[in-house]
């Protein structure tokens, strides 16, 4: 993972200056902020590096940030978009498959759904992209964030749209009892899942995108909806 995110986004950003790129857009995450404690944060937002990082994912992709970072603060071209949770139509994440679930009533529980994120349709996050290709100033970083929300509450909507109701919740205090067995079930990664969403919330504003770049994000129902193919509410 180290590789994947902080060594490959250095190789590729060295091949772009190398090759005279006049422009380049590097695709970060909203996660690279850290957990934001309930509060809905911008791009000026500088995590607590004291408070340490929830998973690899998180170390590793607030590694990348910076050296994107770093290299716009050099004079490279960079253009930072900070994407929050992605969903849609055809959308197979984690995420995605609990909210396909939900909408068809197979989702037989629930878990770490406290976790707090911002939704945005791929087609919104799609546009925005282009958008800071085309008109975001290099040395700048974008949000490019839909509502924020909890999962608990996004997963109640998809199951409404579907006419179910939500299954049951694993209380988190059970997680952590059984969490130490997780390797002997081939859930290793049980803790870390644990840490990364319980309590923690990856909500950041897109104000900045929305009157920089046009930037507009959907709300939620509108978006679930068209990810379900049904029609647009009144």
């Amino acid at each position: 993972m180290w590789d994947a995110n902080i060594g490959t986004t250095t190789r590729v950003l060295d091949a772009a200056e190398v090759a005279g790129v006049g422009r380049i857009v590097y695709l970060s995450t909203v996660a690279a902020l850290g957990n934001t404690h309930g509060i809905v944060v911008d791009e000026t937002h500088r995590r607590d590096l004291r408070e340490g990082f929830v998973s690899w994912y998180d170390e590793t992709k607030y590694g990348a940030h910076e050296v994107a970072q770093q290299r716009a603060i050099a004079g490279a071209p960079v253009v930072t978009a900070l994407p929050s949770q992605v969903y849609g139509p055809a959308d197979h994440s984690p995420v995605g498959d609990q909210l396909r679930m939900a909408f068809r009533g197979q989702l037989r529980y629930r878990v770490l759904d406290d976790v707090g994120l911002g939704f945005v349709h791929v087609d919104d996050l799609a546009s925005g992209i282009i958008a800071a290709l085309g008109q975001g100033v290099a040395g700048q970083s974008y949000v490019l964030s839909g509502p924020t929300s909890t999962l608990t509450d996004v997963l109640a909507t998809a199951a409404r749209l579907g006419g179910h109701g939500l299954p049951p919740r694993i209380p988190t205090g059970l997680l952590r009892v059984i969490a130490p067995f997780g390797p002997l079930v081939g859930r290793p990664s049980i803790p870390e899942a644990i840490s990364s969403s319980a309590g923690v919330t990856y909500w950041a504003s897109s104000a900045k995108a929305a009157a920089q770049l046009g930037f507009v994000a959907r709300g939620i129902e509108d978006g679930l909806r068209d990810t379900f193919g049904l029609p647009a509410g009144d």
